[in-house]
């Protein structure tokens, strides 16, 4: 996600003064703007990537903005406010979402209530650059929350879904003219993103929950060859075999033609290798992809302590006469492997233990999603030994977060193994015969796979979460890997988790997949260990079985301090009720008591935060009263 897009400076937490100008002037119906605040849309000032062959301009920068109204069936003239793109919709924010870009709103909406906002428009205009004659010509959307149509001079051109896409525009266009880009978006939850595929019409409104709304990813005005061209390119490399392996995904090829791919290897701008595949056809393709490997053994690794150690890749499409038909633009990979070895971890032939934590930024906001923000947070995640993140939403519904980019970029520049949360298979259904390939699970799962591919801090695709559990799955004599459960109701959920992850290896078996909590299952055994005020000793010997008898990695992926909770009474049940953090019940804090074991007698010296929660307390109990947690003057 580029974050600075056309500004010229980068704004973290609050947009108060941008200098930006517009080059194509306002709108009567547009707000006035603040002094020294102007939309930028001359895209000779935009950040771009080309070849000889393709160009990407990025879109990014203040858009006219307004909350829709009629379902989006006109583009309004007027009451256009602004809005940074990319960026969430602001009005919704929680301990995990927080609003960082302002909205210039217009007199005539300002007093909406955001937070409630399902649909809104989006436009600005588009230069289409005169060298584009003779070329394929798109708008895309890197990520979507979670529909959108994209209209040219107010005419409907084409429809985007969740999570990407991208929209022709090459007949409704000429190069080195002139056109405004509007953009209609719903917030659709995902049901009703998959129902839309069958109803072109105007979407509808629908209830559904979409927390981080509109467009969360960079958008790209995109040229490309308008026959034989390259789609996507994927990087594998193996320091076991010593080899690379290039995985192009390819189009329009002609079935009476032959064609050779060429890859070339750059360190910091310099060739350093180039390697050719042997001569082929369209019949040589599996699904729509051509694979070839080839021996390389390069000078430098790139590894947690060494992250600089990186290359970029050039791709060629060529006919059998070696002319150029297509060249991609570059992608950076480092030269790595990850794998597990028994119950160990290896990274480039060295043993490596992991040390664990969630990874929130593509979820918190704009500011943190950008690559500074997520740099800080790595490097200080960093300073305390933690070597793996693993991305917090766990699930990839629409709004579950923000564009990946600048996050991965952030990971792979510090030196920080990540695991990338994949869709949640409990979200998509699965009776039909078909549905491994037409549920939308294969769909979405792909893009996820894309984003992450050749990023060397992406080590991992974690899934599943929390859905396959059992009773004994921190049972400390079955954490080996050899125990397996047998309650018949976790059957179901396993099947679909194996048929989820055969979808996701069919895209990628080059990394580890994992089920988040899933106990004994898969390539390793994993448990939200929560041993809270347990005894270190205790704690220790918790693992002691595992270290003399596992077969396969323990993976610990919820562990760590106790919950603020667990300083109470309350253990989960209540009048033969079970509610956990949610419930409604004596929560009474027994703070000096638990804290006695690691603090001795000076735990009872109470402070005033104490005293207030048991003065709050003991209200409530001479009311008869019970009570939510998050009302306790400790919890605020």
């Amino acid at each position: 996600m580029v974050f600075i897009g056309l500004l010229t400076v980068i704004i973290f937490v609050c947009i108060n003064c941008i200098t930006i100008v517009n080059s194509f002037g306002e709108t009567p119906g547009d707000i006035q703007l603040p002094q020294g605040v102007k939309a930028v849309w001359n895209l000779s000032k935009a950040s771009r990537e080309s070849t000889s062959t393709r160009e990407k301009i990025c879109l990014n920068g203040l858009w006219r903005w307004q909350p829709a109204r009629n379902n989006g069936e006109q583009v309004p003239n007027d009451e256009w406010g602004y809005f940074k793109v990319p960026g969430p919709w602001p009005g919704i924010n929680s301990y995990i979402q927080k609003d960082c870009q302002v909205l210039f709103s217009h007199p005539s909406w300002d007093k909406e209530r955001l937070g409630n906002v399902k649909d809104a428009w989006y436009e600005r205009e588009i230069m289409i650059p005169d060298t584009w004659s003779g070329r394929h010509i798109a708008i895309y959307t890197e990520y979507l929350n979670s529909y959108s149509a994209v209209y040219l001079d107010g005419v409907k051109i084409g429809e985007i879904r969740f999570p990407y896409g991208e929209v022709d525009i090459t007949k409704n266009c000429e190069p080195g003219k002139k056109y405004t880009l509007s953009l209609y978006v719903v917030a659709m939850p995902l049901k009703e993103v998959m129902l839309s595929y069958s109803d072109t019409n105007t979407p509808r409104q629908v209830e559904g929950n979409v927390l981080r709304r509109g467009l969360c990813g960079d958008v790209y005005l995109i040229a490309t060859p308008s026959e034989e061209n390259i789609k996507d390119v994927k990087v594998d490399t193996s320091v076991r075999k010593w080899n690379i392996t290039f995985d192009i995904a390819l189009s329009n090829l002609k079935a009476n033609r032959e064609y050779i791919l060429k890859a070339q290897i750059n360190d910091n701008g310099k060739p350093i290798n180039e390697f050719k595949s042997e001569p082929f056809n369209l019949s040589n393709l599996k699904k729509g992809r051509f694979t070839f490997t080839c021996q390389w053994k390069p000078e430098k690794l790139w590894d947690t302590h060494t992250p600089q150690n990186k290359f970029s890749l050039n791709t060629s499409l060529m006919d059998k006469e070696n002319v150029v038909l297509d060249t991609f633009t570059p992608v950076d990979f480092g030269f790595r492997e990850f794998w597990i070895d028994g119950r160990d971890f290896y990274l480039n032939g060295t043993r490596i233990f992991c040390f664990a934590v969630p990874y929130d930024n593509p979820l918190l906001g704009a500011a943190w999603a950008s690559y500074d923000g997520a740099v800080e947070s790595l490097k200080r995640l960093k300073t305390f030994g933690v070597n793996l993140v693993y991305t917090h939403n766990y699930g990839c519904e629409p709004g579950s977060h923000l564009s990946f980019e600048e996050a991965l970029k952030a990971a792979d520049d510090v030196g920080m193994l990540l695991a990338f949360s994949q869709p949640h298979f409990s979200h998509y259904v699965w009776t039909a015969p078909d549905s491994n390939e037409n549920n939308g699970y294969a769909h979405h799962s792909e893009f996820y796979v894309r984003v992450a591919q050749n990023h060397p801090s992406v080590v991992m695709y974690s899934m599943s979460h929390n859905s396959l559990g059992y009773e004994e799955d921190q049972n400390p004599d079955l954490i080996d890997g050899i125990f397996a459960p047998t309650e018949p109701w976790s059957g179901r959920n396993r099947n679909l988790a194996s048929r989820a992850e055969s979808i996701i290896k069919s895209f990628d078996s080059s990394r580890i997949i994992y089920h988040h909590s899933s106990g004994n299952f898969g390539t390793m055994h994993t448990i939200n260990c929560y041993l809270n005020f347990v005894p270190i000793q205790e704690r220790s010997d918790w693992f002691e079985h595992w270290s003399k008898e596992g077969i396969k990695p323990l993976f610990l992926c919820e562990y760590g301090d106790p919950w603020g909770i667990n300083w109470t009474t309350y253990r989960g049940w209540y009048k033969n009720e079970r509610a956990f953090g949610s419930a409604r019940v004596p929560w009474e804090f027994c703070m000096a008591e638990w804290n006695s074991q690691f603090l001795g007698d000076k735990c009872y010296q109470l402070s005033e935060l104490e005293k207030r929660n048991l003065r709050f307390e003991s209200q409530q109990w001479r009311a008869g009263k019970i009570w939510y947690r998050w009302i306790i003057p400790q919890t605020r």
